[in-house]
């Protein structure tokens, strides 16, 4: 009985590209904010959505180290948990919007 192994590309590109899976929005709240915190929370739903959308990946990462205060990995470990993705899509999401504010092509 010699059965040849399965390929694991489709179990490699799930573990390096994530899952597809399909998130639902957080609810909003029912207060009415002043206007800067109106703002605040417009930038920060805008950041929700891109965070509980599913986002394609289409070229191998390259890996990349980053020391974190306890604090920033509990807040990190949070916002993964609240919107169901990896730490690591987070801040692939988080650094594509600092490039896109400060003009990085």
């Amino acid at each position: 009985m010699t059965n040849k192994r399965k390929p694991l590309n489709e179990k490699l590109d799930k573990f390096i590209f994530g899952r597809e899976e399909e998130n639902g929005k957080p609810a909003d709240d029912s207060k009415k904010p002043r206007q800067s915190e109106q703002n605040l929370e417009k930038e920060s739903s805008d950041l929700l959505d891109k965070l509980t959308k599913d986002s394609p990946r289409q070229e191998k990462p390259i890996r990349v180290s980053l020391d974190l205060s306890p604090d920033m990995h509990k807040k990190l470990t949070n916002l993964a948990n609240r919107t169901g993705r990896k730490k690591s899509e987070i801040l692939r999401i988080l650094l594509e919007q600092a490039f896109e504010e400060i003009n990085i092509e």
